[in-house]
């Protein structure tokens, strides 16, 4: 089953105008840019809860208590790093462009405020 809906994606990618595509793919990148933002604010929240709860950070995700089943996907888009002061957490996710291509690039940037009171000394989105 699943075969067969990967051989009808490919021939529906195959009838799609160029233009299409591109409306497609940016209208998709604008989604999942809205994702890895709720999934790394998600895994920031919790990891600075952890902090507050037990009086440091977790040593790994997995070490993160009273997650959800929705909390648990945040896992598939953060890498967290403790460090000797605070937390590294990275962005590092890429979804497939429709129709084959470069693989889209997580955009997201936060202003210096964002990140004002939060352990996370180093990310790949913060501003240098």
């Amino acid at each position: 089953m699943i075969r067969s809906s990967v051989i009808g994606l490919l021939l529906l990618i195959g009838c799609v105008p160029e233009g299409v595509k591109d409306r497609i793919n940016e209208n998709m990148e604008n989604a999942e840019n809205l994702l890895a933002d709720q999934e790394f604010k998600r895994a920031i929240a919790n990891v600075e809860l952890h902090k507050l709860r037990f009086g440091s950070y977790p040593e790994s995700l997995d070490d993160l208590k009273f997650l959800s089943v929705m909390d648990s996907s945040m896992r598939h888009f953060v890498q967290y790093h403790k460090l000797d002061s605070g937390y590294a957490m990275n962005v590092v996710v890429e979804f497939p462009a429709f129709g084959g291509g470069e693989a889209n690039k997580m955009s997201l940037r936060y202003p210096q405020e964002f990140w004002n009171g939060l352990g996370c000394v180093k990310s790949n989105i913060k501003e240098k």
